[in-house]
């Protein structure tokens, strides 16, 4: 299994999804910092955003930023967890490549969570150096240290775990362009869930509450990244009752990006039963596919 996944990992960053992805984050790095250089060049420092009500504004003005560019980077993120593992089995099936690894002492499911490791393994670095690129440009150019770094790092890198437990357990059922379709579809879901919830807490709504809960359990993308927006956020400095008010909340700033109606720790455990589950369901569905 490990050899697998270390065939995967290097088989993944020589695909040519991996260099479209790398040049295409590039390329969003490199506008999103140029954009940031533009918007923040009036702002002032936010080195000591609690000592007056001009920092702590630009302050807020600096984290709507960085969310709106982890709410972007994460597209970018699930699309390539997507491409990377939407052919791990079908294709293989389709190419017949499959067919010279069943024959060697490996086991379907060494075989399938080999493919797992490895593709994570790769996605979890893409993603890791992703997140600290965009929070160095934050930094750079505004002078805020995001707080709460080392959490809502580890919850974006999260994100594509989820999105690649999804795909794979579509790999092993419906061919390469269906489990594609499929993967992309519940994605489009859960970010379109997630911003109604949002919606719905901040027009106190109920029912848009509930249907943005009821899509984060067919797929808690969403919910990971609204996590670690409140990871960030409600680490902030608070108000100090003086030309900032203490009642000032700022995620009434970030709007659907923010995360009025956060997930629990329950939602994130929930997260990691659900990978290790579809997980369990894709390697049963292998071993049971005649091939």
């Amino acid at each position: 299994m490990w050899l697998m996944a270390l065939f995967s990992f290097r088989e993944a960053w020589r695909k040519k999804v991996a260099l479209i992805a790398g040049v295409l984050t590039l390329a969003f790095l490199i506008l999103y910092g140029t954009g940031l250089h533009f918007i923040t060049r009036d702002v002032v420092n936010t080195a000591n955003p609690a000592a007056t009500a001009t920092s702590y504004y630009a302050m807020m003005q600096s984290i709507l930023l960085f969310v709106m560019g982890i709410y972007l980077a994460s597209f970018l993120v699930a699309g390539l967890a997507i491409l990377a593992a939407v052919g791990s089995i079908a294709a293989e099936i389709d190419n017949g490549t499959l067919y010279a690894l069943a024959t060697r002492p490996l086991s379907r499911r060494d075989l399938l969570l080999g493919k797992f490791l490895g593709q994570a393994a790769m996605l979890v670095i893409y993603a890791a150096l992703f997140f600290l690129a965009l929070t160095g440009l934050v930094y750079w150019q505004t002078g805020l240290v995001i707080p709460g770094l080392v959490p809502a790092l580890s919850l974006f890198i999260l994100e594509p775990l989820v999105i690649l437990a999804v795909t794979m357990l579509g790999s092993t059922r419906l061919n390469t362009v269906s489990s594609g379709v499929l993967a992309f579809a519940l994605y489009a879901m859960a970010v379109m869930g997630g911003m109604m919830e949002q919606i719905g807490a901040m027009m106190d709504n109920t029912a848009a509450i509930y249907a943005g809960v009821v899509t984060s359990l067919l797929l808690p993308a969403d919910a990971v990244y609204r996590r670690l927006v409140a990871t960030v956020v409600d680490r902030l400095p608070v108000g100090n009752g003086q030309d900032i008010p203490h009642f000032l909340n700022p995620q009434s700033t970030l709007g659907p990006f923010g995360s009025q109606s956060t997930p629990s720790d329950w939602m994130l455990l929930y997260t990691i039963v659900y990978i290790v589950v579809l997980l369990a369901a894709a390697v049963y569905t292998f071993k049971h596919r005649d091939i």
